[in-house]
């Protein structure tokens, strides 16, 4: 081979080796370039998901601002797909109807002028003056003598001394004034006046009579009246009562209530009622002075509403929403208790973490609850998810389907749903364990159907007694009236307050449940407590009341002031 031929091929040689460096580092290039559309893609999809979930978070803050402040069960699923359709012309028309109100929507400086007066003429608050004077009080007098029939066979009746409290019947207030019998009677020689013996009070040391206590108790925990606004109402009656006694006044209520009558529901619930279902809610209360006397920022509270078959509605304030609290409140409770999903109530049913055992009979069982289920769905319906759609669909059939039951004893309930709603159990937990395999990321609709599939054991319970209903809502719908009070007093005093507030929120809500006028249970119960027996509190309860006043003299009951004769126990 020449030396051309030689150089030709070295040259030949060279270039391939090149080419092939050239096309190994195209190679890399473009393995680089997809790994970085792969990366790209991915980064889009994260994205993308982002978006939703933050689309799906803004409907429902709107919905929440300007739509139903909670869900309505008698919405179609096709309302929240059609929801906003027309939003463009809705905003456009209230443009329009801002632009043609006269003088707009302006007038803040006028508010704050307006506060400012407000304050400079608020008044300082007058001091308390001692204790009132009701003999000289210009309402009308209600007398009652009180004589001693073995004293006035002993001695002479020589007058009587009057004692003063204000009452409160039907719509105004009088003065009761009790004169009490002195008699001059004479013992060992010498002369000695007695008085005749008063009837046990309950509030030995009050100014008023308990009709007033029950009055304060039904105008601010039934109707949310605040103390304040009561005692303006006082001074227009002529019967001021300033809100520091009225407060006094309700804590001593609540506390007696709370020890006899209410304590005595609580045991009878836990021994003798089946079904329980409870829910939960905040309450501002404020702590005791510091150490310095200066007042301390309000902590957090919470109660718990309980309600017990069709007996009892219970309420019970705790320091805090934990495991310890549910397991003191419902000890010795052996039925079934209906709640959310909150992990407080699992060591009720499953015991403390790390025990698995199984549930043995005569314990306590959990309960799922569907509206909770339901809740879930219908938040990412409201972002037109469809697969959300068709979960509300699905169970809105159970409860269409469970309602047609719900005049038939809990025996003939059971076997229906053992028949009829125990299949579309099965096909909406076997619908759920697909959707939820294909639903990705951490939307609203994951959420739900997460929920769903956590829960499906605690919710399949409703199949096992027919007395249960399908959620807990009526324990819900007696958190209203905690709620209510909530924004109308903002407050509790102490956290003996908020007991006592609660026990008279259970005599209340117990006697609606029994259609019992609440005022007029509170009027007889106070009347009665200074004679009835201990053991015997449980039939005071608005579920034994009725049967309980049958057996009374109605005349003894109705008289302000008098010794009650009490029955024999049934």
């Amino acid at each position: 081979m020449s030396e051309k031929s030689a150089a030709r091929e070295s040259m030949g040689t060279e270039k391939l080796r090149e080419l092939r460096e050239q096309l190994l580092q195209r190679d890399d290039a473009i393995a680089s370039l997809r790994e970085l559309i792969r990366s790209l893609e991915g980064t889009e999809q994260a994205l993308k998901t982002t978006l939703a979930n933050q689309i799906a978070e803004n409907e429902q803050l709107k919905r929440r601002l300007f739509g139903t402040k909670s869900e309505r069960t008698n919405t179609s699923e096709f309302q929240l797909l059609l929801e906003g359709l027309f939003r463009e012309n809705t905003a456009l028309q209230k443009k329009l109807e801002q632009e043609l109100t006269p003088g707009g929507a302006t007038g803040g400086d006028d508010d704050g002028a307006k506060r400012g007066r407000d304050k400079e003429e608020k008044k300082a608050r007058p001091k308390p003056k001692g204790r009132r004077n009701l003999a000289a009080s210009q309402l009308p007098r209600i007398t009652v003598d009180i004589d001693d029939p073995e004293l006035a066979k002993k001695g002479r009746l020589i007058g009587y001394e009057p004692v003063f409290e204000l009452l409160r019947i039907p719509g105004s207030f009088r003065v009761l004034e009790k004169r009490i019998a002195r008699y001059e009677i004479a013992l060992a020689g010498t002369d000695t006046v007695l008085s005749a013996e008063l009837p046990p009070r309950l509030f030995p040391r009050a100014l008023c009579h308990t009709s007033v206590f029950a009055w304060l108790a039904i105008e601010k925990f039934m109707l949310g009246v605040p103390c304040y606004r009561l005692e303006q109402l006082l001074q227009t009656e002529e019967a001021s009562l300033d809100r520091g006694t009225m407060c006094r006044y309700l804590e001593d209520l609540g506390g007696t209530l709370g020890a006899t009558v209410v304590h005595a529901m609580f045991e009878d619930a836990r021994a003798n009622c089946h079904v329980l279902s409870t829910d939960a809610t905040g309450a501002a209360i404020q702590p005791e002075p510091g150490s310095d006397g200066r007042r301390q920022a309000c902590k957090k509270g919470h109660f718990f509403t309980i309600v017990a078959d069709c007996d009892h509605v219970l309420y019970h304030d705790t320091d805090s929403h934990s495991s310890a609290s549910v397991q003191s409140l419902f000890r010795g409770f052996s039925g079934l208790l209906q709640s959310d999903a909150s992990s407080v109530y699992d060591i009720l049913d499953r015991g403390p973490p790390g025990r698995f055992e199984e549930t043995t009979e005569g314990t306590l069982k959990l309960v799922g609850c569907w509206a909770h289920c339901r809740r879930y769905f219908f938040d990412a319906a409201v972002t037109k998810h469809q697969g959300a759609v068709e979960g509300l669909r699905r169970i809105r059939e159970l409860y269409a389907l469970d309602a047609s039951w719900s005049k038939l004893p809990p025996s003939e309930r059971k076997r229906r749903r053992a028949t009829h709603l125990a299949p579309l159990l099965d096909d909406f937990f076997t619908w759920v364990s697909v959707a939820r395999a294909s639903e990705a990321g951490r939307s609203l609709a994951a959420k739900a159907l997460g929920y769903a599939h956590n829960q499906e054991h605690e919710l399949r319970r409703v199949l096992t007694d027919g007395r249960l209903p399908l959620d807990n809502s009526r324990s819900e719908r007696a958190l209203r009236t905690i709620v209510v009070g909530r924004k109308n007093w903002l407050f509790y005093g102490s956290d003996t307050h908020a007991e006592s507030a609660a026990a008279i929120f259970t005599l209340v809500a117990s006697c609606r449940l029994h259609r019992l006028d609440p005022l007029a249970f509170l009027n007889d119960i106070l009347r009665l407590l200074p004679y009835w027996p201990k053991e015997r509190y449980i039939e005071l309860a608005p579920k034994n009341w009725a049967a309980t006043r049958a057996r009374l003299d109605a005349d003894q009951l109705a008289a302000p002031v008098g010794v009650i004769r009490i029955p024999p126990g049934a």
